[in-house]
C-alpha cells in the first residue's frame, strides 16, 4: 500500500513538472530560435530539490512498505531526534505549548512494540507495563494523555490541577541551563481549572475504556494491553491536585479536586511540594499533612466505587524535608522524580528505594526517542544484576541498612 501510495505521489510530481515546462517552453516561444534559453542556477537546484524529494518519498514509500511494524516503530522514534533542534529554538514555554499541542493530536509515534517483561509490575494493585511515568507539570490540563500513553510511558500523571482557573506567575517562569541539562519551572500552578480537566477527563476516559474492550474482544486474554493497565484502558493515569493561591483552606481545595476528578484517575496525589504557591510548604509538618491526607481520605471514601477500589492517595513533597518527617512518608511505595536521563539513573533511584520513577525535563531536551531508550537500558541493568523484576531490585541498596 505504502509503495503504491509513493509512486502516485511521484506520478503526480512528474505531472506537474511537465505541465510547468510545457508553461515555461510556450512563454519563451516567441523569442529567438537561434538559441536555447540559460537555465538559472536557482532553476537547477529546483530540479536537484524535487528530484532529491522524489527520491525520498519513493525511498521512504518503499521502505515503509516493506519492513515490519516494529521497525517502522523503532525507525519513527528515531526519527524524533531531527526535530528536536528546532524546539531548542523557541522560547521555552513555547516550546513546551507545542510539544503537548502535538502529543494532544497525535502527532507523536505510538509504541508498538511490547515493553520488556522484567519490567513489568504490580502496585496499588495496578499493573504497570514498565516502571517509567511522566510526572506533573507536563501536561498540566490533561490535553494529551492518549498520546503521550501511546508514547509507551508505563503511566502519566497530570496536573496540578487547582478548583479554580488561574493564570499562574507572569511570564517568563520556564528557563533552560542548557550546559547542566536543567530547566528551571516558575510557573506558579497554572491551571485551567477543575472543570476543564474533568471534561476532558470524562471524555478520554470514555474512549480508553471503548478501546479497552475492543482490544479485550480482539486479543487473547494473556496479550500484554490485557495484562496491564488502568481502570480504563492501557497505562496508567495519575491525576495530581493542587490548591489555589488564593484559597485559605487548602483541604476545601483536594477534597474538591477528589469529588471531581477521582472517578477518572488510577491514583491520587497531594501536591504540598511546590515552593511557587505561598503557605503550601507548611503543609508538610507532620500534624498538619496527617490532617490533610485524613480530611481528604475521607472524602475519597465517601463516595461509590466498583469492585477495583478508590483510587490510592499519594503525597508529593519537596526534596528538602527534615529526617524525622522522611522516616515518616518513606513507609508509602515511593516514586523517584527528577534526575533521571537514563536506564541507570532509573535503576539507580529503584535499587535506593523507588517503586516507580518520573520523568520530566529529561524528556523536554530528549523528546519521546528518550522513552524506549530508558526502558531497553533499565532491563539491561536488571539483567546484568541477576535481578528477574523490578520488585527484586527496589531497595537494594538500602537493605543491609534496615533492622
Amino acid at each position: 500500500m505504502a509503495t503504491r501510495v509513493a509512486g502516485k505521489l511521484f506520478r503526480d510530481l512528474i505531472r506537474q513538472r511537465v505541465i510547468s515546462t510545457s508553461i515555461g517552453a510556450s512563454r519563451h516561444s516567441s523569442s529567438a530560435a537561434t538559441s536555447a534559453p540559460k537555465i538559472p542556477h536557482s532553476s537547477k537546484k529546483g530540479r536537484l530539490l524535487t528530484g532529491a524529494t522524489i527520491g525520498l518519498i519513493i525511498a521512504g514509500g518503499a521502505y515503509v512498505g516493506t519492513v515490519d511494524e516494529e521497525t517502522f516503530c523503532g525507525w519513527l522514534f528515531s526519527a524524533t531526534k531531527l526535530v528536536n533542534p528546532f524546539f531548542a529554538l523557541l522560547d521555552a514555554e513555547v516550546a513546551h505549548r507545542l510539544a503537548v499541542s502535538a502529543a494532544a493530536r497525535g502527532w507523536v509515534p505510538r509504541e508498538k512494540r511490547p515493553d520488556p517483561p522484567i519490567l513489568g509490575l504490580e502496585v496499588w494493585g495496578r499493573k504497570f507495563s514498565n516502571p517509567i511515568g511522566l510526572s506533573a507539570g507536563f501536561d498540566k490540563n490533561a490535553e494529551a494523555v492518549e498520546g503521550l500513553l501511546g508514547m509507551g510511558f508505563g503511566f502519566v500523571e497530570v496536573g496540578s490541577v487547582t478548583p479554580i482557573a488561574q493564570e499562574g506567575n507572569p511570564k517568563p517562569r520556564i528557563f533552560r541551563l542548557r550546559q547542566e541539562g536543567a530547566i528551571i519551572n516558575r510557573c506558579g500552578f497554572n491551571s485551567e481549572g477543575i472543570d476543564a480537566v474533568a471534561n476532558r477527563l470524562s471524555t478520554q476516559h470514555g474512549k480508553r475504556k471503548l478501546e479497552k474492550l475492543e482490544t479485550s474482544s480482539s486479543s487473547s486474554p494473556l496479550s500484554d494491553e490485557n495484562k496491564h493497565g488502568g481502570k480504563a484502558g492501557p497505562g496508567i493515569l495519575g491525576v495530581n491536585l493542587g490548591k489555589n493561591k488564593t484559597s485559605e483552606d487548602a483541604a476545601v481545595d483536594y477534597v474538591q479536586g477528589v469529588h471531581m476528578l477521582s472517578q477518572y484517575a488510577d491514583y491520587l496525589v497531594i501536591n504540598v511540594s511546590s515552593p511557587n504557591t505561598p503557605g503550601l510548604r507548611m503543609l508538610q509538618g507532620r500534624k498538619q499533612l496527617k490532617d490533610l491526607v485524613t480530611k481528604v481520605q475521607a472524602a475519597r471514601d465517601e463516595m461509590q466505587w466498583d469492585e477495583v477500589g478508590p483510587p490510592p492517595l499519594l503525597v508529593k513533597i519537596a526534596p528538602d524535608l527534615s529526617k524525622e518527617d522522611l522516616e515518616d512518608i518513606a513507609a508509602i511505595p515511593l516514586i523517584g522524580c527528577g534526575g533521571i536521563c537514563s536506564g541507570e539513573d532509573a535503576y539507580k533511584k529503584i535499587r535506593a528505594g523507588a517503586t516507580l520513577v518520573q520523568l520530566y525535563t529529561a524528556f523536554a531536551y530528549g523528546g519521546p526517542a528518550l522513552i524506549p531508550q530508558i526502558k531497553a537500558e533499565l532491563a539491561e541493568c536488571l539483567e546484568r544484576d541477576g535481578f528477574k523484576s523490578i520488585h527484586e531490585a527496589v531497595g537494594a541498596d538500602c537493605r543491609q541498612y534496615l533492622p
